[in-house]
């Protein structure tokens, strides 16, 4: 299993990436699953921020909150 520290959207965004591809999955498929658009699993994965996303990391640095990801063995394709 790995860990990560992630620091800003496009951390989250790499493992995301990472792991959509180690499944074997395309964004449209997981797009399909999640009823997202494809535009959307895109805009995930390139670490896009949106003006929530960018004042949720700036609160958990203010406040030094620290987040990880865990990834990899466990996954559940459900």
């Amino acid at each position: 299993m790995a860990t990560l520290k992630i620091r800003k959207a496009s951390d989250i965004a790499a493992v995301i990436k990472a792991v959509r591809e180690d499944a074997g999955l395309t964004q449209t498929e997981l797009a399909e699953r999640l009823v997202f658009s494809r535009d959307y699993m895109v805009d995930i994965e390139s670490g896009k921020e949106t003006l929530y996303v960018t004042r949720l990391f700036r609160v958990l640095h203010e406040l030094g909150i620290g987040m990880t990801l865990d990834y990899g063995d466990g996954h559940d394709q459900s």
